[in-house]
């Protein structure tokens, strides 16, 4: 299964398109949060299933706060990461995920991309499509789930 990861858009809905044009063919997408309008003006043309969370900046947004998904026998959180402190450390998250018992913990709020391991399970943020704190471009993710395991990948532009 390919997935593909955008969050903290802030308005940038060029870079949202350009990034939705990057990832080619993707079977879901994965909305990380602070760009609700960004992504229900374009959830028509998609022509994919979105599965997203309201982020901090999303005050009229009807996603949830997080989500639990599972997708190929593997179990994800999908959360923006404001109510896990990930600004300070990602110990939270990492326990949020560890208590949920999941394989992917999917995330944003930092407006900076990661793809690292804590303990046994993976935390994955996209990066930022706008505003990224990197200095290195924006950025969005692309998820891929198969047998052999899970592997993230951070795109920029």
């Amino acid at each position: 299964m390919r997935i593909g990861v955008v969050g903290d858009i802030h308005g940038n809905d060029a870079g949202l398109k350009k990034a939705i044009r990057e990832m080619g063919a993707i079977d879901l997408l994965l909305f990380t949060g602070d760009g609700f309008r960004e992504i229900h003006r374009l959830q028509d043309e998609l022509k994919v299933r979105i599965e997203g969370v309201a982020g901090n900046c999303d005050l009229y947004s009807t996603y949830p706060p997080e989500q639990m998904l599972s997708l190929e026998g593997y179990r994800i959180l999908l959360t923006h990461g404001h109510f896990h402190g990930v600004k300070k450390d990602l110990i939270r998250l990492g326990m949020a995920g560890r208590d949920q018992q999941v394989h992917l913990v999917v995330f944003g709020h930092t407006h900076e991309a990661l793809c690292t391991d804590w303990h046994e399970i993976k935390l994955f943020n996209p990066g930022s499509l706008s505003l990224e704190r990197s200095f290195r471009g924006p950025s969005y993710g692309i998820i891929y789930l198969s047998e052999s395991g899970i592997e993230t990948i951070i795109n920029r532009f």
